[in-house]
């Protein structure tokens, strides 16, 4: 697997010398310094910004920030290791990511030269690449780095393991991973809070670098499984559960963590057979001695039941809250997405049906399931579903609409395009 670490409030603690020696500059250029415990918020989007950020609001013409630069970067290359820290538990956690034979990189927006010296500075040989501020490549956000990373891990002589995750610890780390299409988990440690990162949406937040071990063993060993089921079921219709689940768990003041294990394993039944999905599922969970070294035996029968308890044609409410988070998002009541995903089983089930076969299976199936009367039920009665499933009924008592959408599906294999 392919880990990429963010640099700057990830690893390192480096904002006491990042703000000696932006003070420094400021001082040589006579412009006002900051107090060290300012310059978290300042940082992020390379040295240039930082330093644009430090100057005075009416000073922040590009020629000012050449001019602090030009004091900034001779010092901090001397002192960019006097204060600057691994955060605790860092080490030892790359020290097990190498040991499990992971290839580690590193994407920052620190300019190449310091983020090599820093890196190897403090994790020597550990790192098989290490990107910083290039010329002539954007910096993050742009995904570019992510891009050069691959490339680079790919053309090693180490077989490169197509499960990827990026970690950081800031929305500009969350925005290059989701525009690289690459998992994001962020850590609570560095220089942006755990309630900042999750009033801007982040989904997956860690509090400690041990607890990234469990990510990379869902990431490398769960998920990929989905990849094998249909097309309403695959892995991206899992990771849409964890990112509700993760959503709704912090609204109920529910164990994150719990609920994100719980929607990464809901649906591995499949794999033996759809009726009893849920029950194999919670099976799986329970088998899975890998998380026993993260859950308590209490934990993982309260995990195994929210997990048997999602499926949506239950006729007993969930027994936690566990079980209602991971329902809920389990509904994902988007009318497209329904109707892509009732006709991707009908497929499945009638994999040479005509049009009008897959059609009339599907029109019974979402009449039975979501139309007034039908079994389905929301628990927590979510905004986004109670919304989905009003304009979903509206479709399916317009047979003409449905008609029509399901004989794009039917052509296309998609309904993205109508979005």
């Amino acid at each position: 697997m392919t880990i990429i670490f963010d640099l700057d409030g990830t690893l390192l603690n480096t904002i006491d010398d990042l703000g000696y020696a932006c003070n420094y500059a400021l001082e040589q250029t006579d412009f006002p310094t900051h107090r060290i415990e300012e310059y978290p918020r300042m940082v992020g989007n390379g040295i240039n910004n930082l330093i644009r950020r430090a100057l005075p609001e009416t000073e922040r013409t590009e020629e000012n920030v050449l001019r602090v630069r030009a004091q900034f970067v001779p010092y901090y290359n001397i002192h960019n290791c006097d204060y600057t820290r691994p955060y605790e538990g860092v080490p030892e956690l790359l020290a097990t990511l190498k040991a499990q034979g992971h290839h580690l990189s590193v994407a920052s927006n620190k300019y190449q030269a310091a983020t090599e010296k820093i890196v190897e500075h403090f994790f020597p040989g550990v790192f098989d690449v290490i990107l910083g501020e290039r010329e002539g490549v954007e910096r993050k956000p742009n995904p570019q780095i992510v891009f050069d990373i691959l490339e680079r891990v790919q053309n090693t002589e180490h077989r490169v393991q197509t499960e990827l995750l990026y970690v950081g610890d800031s929305l500009v780390d969350r925005d290059t991973a989701k525009d690289a299409n690459v998992p994001f988990v962020a850590c609570s440690w560095g220089f942006v809070s755990r309630e900042a990162l999750a009033e801007n949406g982040v989904g997956r937040i860690v509090d400690k670098p041990e607890e990234l071990l469990l990510d990379v063993y869902l990431q490398q060993e769960i998920l990929p499984q989905y990849d094998a089921f249909d097309g309403g079921h695959k892995r991206d219709h899992a990771e849409t559960v964890i990112r509700e689940s993760l959503k709704l768990a912090r609204a109920y003041k529910a164990d994150e963590t719990m609920a994100y294990v719980i929607a990464a394993y809901h649906d591995l039944g499949l794999r033996f057979d759809r009726e009893r999905h849920h029950i194999h599922s919670g099976e799986l969970l329970m088998a899975d001695e890998k998380l026993r070294q993260w859950f308590t035996e209490e934990q993982l029968l309260t995990m195994r039941d929210a997990v048997e308890d999602h499926r949506a044609s239950g006729k007993n409410p969930p027994r936690t809250i566990y079980g209602a988070i991971v329902a809920e998002a389990d509904r994902q009541i988007d009318p497209l997405t329904v109707v892509h995903r009732t006709m991707a089983y009908s497929r499945k089930l009638y994999p040479n049906g005509d049009f009008e076969t897959l059609y009339q299976r599907s029109l019974e199936h979402l009449h039975e399931k979501y139309a007034e009367g039908g079994y389905l039920k929301l628990w927590l009665n979510s905004e986004r579903n109670v919304q989905g499933l009003k304009e979903l009924r509206a479709i399916i008592g317009d047979e003409a609409q449905l008609r029509a959408l399901c004989k794009v599906w039917f052509e296309r294999g998609s309904l993205d395009a109508l979005r």
